[in-house]
């Protein structure tokens, strides 16, 4: 059988071994949470994008209406005009 001393650093060794695999433990669980708090942001992310892509669309349309809308009004005043105004 080995010295105390040989005894002690084979303890101490083997605590540290432990101590190792629960720190690599604890890691890879960390790693875990932090990419799905990754993969929920982004998927939040897609989702903000394709809101504010609609409501662009949404902005758009508005305004073709509106533009058409006053171009029919002007021609209609103008046809009023150049039929009363005669």
């Amino acid at each position: 059988m080995g010295s105390i001393s040989e005894q002690r650093n084979a303890i101490k060794i083997a605590v540290i071994e432990e101590q190792v695999v629960g720190l690599r433990t604890q890691q890879r669980m960390q790693y875990e949470s932090t990419q799905k708090r990754f993969d929920h942001m982004e998927m939040k992310i897609d989702e903000l994008v394709a809101v504010m892509n609609r409501g662009r669309g949404a902005y758009a349309a508005s305004l073709m209406f509106a533009g058409t809308l006053g171009a029919a009004l002007l021609k209609m005043v103008s046809l009023l005009i150049g039929y009363f105004g005669k």
